[in-house]
């Protein structure tokens, strides 16, 4: 009678694995994986604030491409990563001039050597008036922005005091000399500005809330060496306080984390905002 026991092959001494160390193994590629993912990819980044309302909105949280704007080092980077200079009209993530050690969202409005000026709230780049859809402004405070185009002459709100008599700070070549960005905000430019020539090695970042938003027009010029990527998907949007006004909470500590966690999954269902997540910022 055939025997159908089939040999049992003993590991040589040492090579069994325990499940500890097994799963530590699996925890530690993850982080590692992770670890590239967010040093190279993508990083998750969450809106706090209406500075670039409707376009984007608080709690939306957006996963951004990394490398889209790096400078290649080798030719065959730029064959096969998307690589490129960045553009007017691109969102932007980087490193906010007045702390380096936070993250703003704005749009890049203006490249350098371009020529830019804001007249009675109306955007010139190179002469030509830039307006859109993307573009709101607030008539109403109760109505919240509303989207464009703008066209010359339209209404868009109160007007904020001409400050045609001073000057930009930014444009004070002591200042320039010395750090075209990262001083002191500077009120009363938001409505009119320039026109002004955006410097090599920089570019100009405005909100889309343009009335309610704190942008290059305050604390002048991006350097496009702080420019972090580009938003190309909002994963989940979530309504801070259950409406669209309230601030997001920027986390401080290990105690934020978990609060906002706690948050989040109490009211994952009824604040989400479904029709917006999964969707595409432009």
């Amino acid at each position: 009678m055939a025997d159908d026991t089939k040999p049992i092959h003993e590991l040589p001494a040492g090579v069994a694995k325990g499940a500890v160390r097994d799963n530590l193994e699996v925890a530690c590629f993850a982080v590692l994986l992770i670890i590239f993912f967010k040093t190279f990819v993508g990083q998750q980044f969450t809106i706090p604030s209406a500075s670039m309302r409707n376009t984007l909105m608080i709690g939306d949280h957006l996963l951004a491409n990394k490398f889209i704007f790096a400078t290649p080092q080798w030719g065959w980077e730029a064959s096969l990563f998307p690589m490129r200079k960045v553009d007017r009209g691109d969102i932007i993530v980087f490193r906010y001039p007045m702390d380096r050690n936070m993250d703003y969202v704005k749009r890049c409005v203006a490249l350098p050597g371009d020529k830019l000026e804001v007249r009675r709230k109306h955007l010139y780049v190179n002469d030509k008036l830039i307006t859109g859809e993307f573009e709101h402004h607030i008539l109403n405070w109760d109505d919240g922005p509303v989207n464009g185009p703008w066209l010359d002459g339209a209404n868009v709100g109160p007007m904020e005091p001409d400050p045609s008599a001073g000057i930009w700070p930014f444009l004070d070549p002591e200042i320039a000399k010395a750090d075209m960005q990262g001083h002191p905000q500077t009120s009363g430019f938001r409505d009119n500005l320039g026109p002004i020539t955006v410097p090599q090695g920089c570019v100009f970042g405005m909100g889309d809330n343009r009335d309610n938003s704190a942008d290059s027009r305050y604390w002048g010029f991006i350097p496009q060496e702080q420019l972090r990527g580009r938003p190309f998907i909002v994963w989940w949007s979530y309504r801070e306080g259950g409406n669209d006004d309230t601030g997001a909470k920027v986390p401080t500590g290990p105690g934020d984390v978990v609060a906002n966690f706690v948050d989040g999954a109490r009211h994952f269902f009824t604040w989400t905002r479904w029709e917006r997540t999964g969707t595409i910022p432009r």
